[in-house]
């Protein structure tokens, strides 16, 4: 039997592994705005830049509703599991294997999105401590998604005023990944219903 420290161990690199999507999707993103941030046109660069982070957060907001169904599936298949029940739903073999770790817990989207934003808060602190202009430049490479939009309101902004979006990510996250265990749980309900009202039927026919 696994033992605590396995189990810690498990679920900190399943939030890490699921982490690593929104944070590449939010790096093409903020790679943009780094390029949008060039444009002279200011009422255009304006737009552009409220556009994007627009598509930033609509984009992170279905990939970790998409996460909320598929842990509340591994959530359901533990229930299965626990009570001694195949676990089903193709979830015994291959990438998908359950695991407990995978299961929905209504507060792991607000730490995946925590895990999304912690390379914007370390560029945060470098920035802040060195005051480095190249530390800034790839603050804008790597996590612009979080500087860029600030810089556009005023070149001088305080950095700070960066925890801005991160903050809204993690909002974002927490919510869209509530709201996907909340539709796969009215799916598993449904299935459920259907193959009661199944079962029902075949016993009136056999009766």
């Amino acid at each position: 039997m696994e033992n605590a420290f396995g189990k810690g161990m498990r679920s900190v690199l399943e939030y890490l592994r699921r982490a690593v999507t929104p944070i590449f999707i939010n790096l093409m993103f903020g790679m943009t705005m780094l390029a949008v941030s060039a444009i002279s046109i200011t009422e255009l660069k304006i737009m552009l830049m409220v556009a994007l982070v627009a598509l930033t957060f609509l984009a992170s907001f279905l990939l970790m509703r998409s996460m909320g169904e598929y842990a509340y599936k591994m959530k359901v298949a533990g229930d299965r599991k626990r009570a001694g029940q195949p676990v089903g739903m193709g979830l015994e073999t291959g990438k998908d294997t359950y695991h407990s770790s995978k299961e929905y817990r209504s507060y792991k989207g607000f730490v995946i999105g925590a895990v999304v934003c912690i390379i914007p808060v370390i560029f945060i602190i470098v920035d802040i401590c060195t005051g480095s202009g190249g530390a800034r430049l790839a603050y804008g490479m790597l996590a612009g998604w979080a500087l860029m939009p600030v810089l556009a309101i005023s070149t001088k902004a305080n950095i700070l005023f960066s925890l801005i979006p991160c903050a809204i990510q993690i909002v974002v996250s927490g919510i869209a990944y509530i709201l996907g265990g909340g539709r796969e749980k009215v799916r598993q309900f449904a299935l459920e219903q259907r193959a009661e009202s199944v079962a029902k039927t075949k016993g009136a026919k056999k009766g």
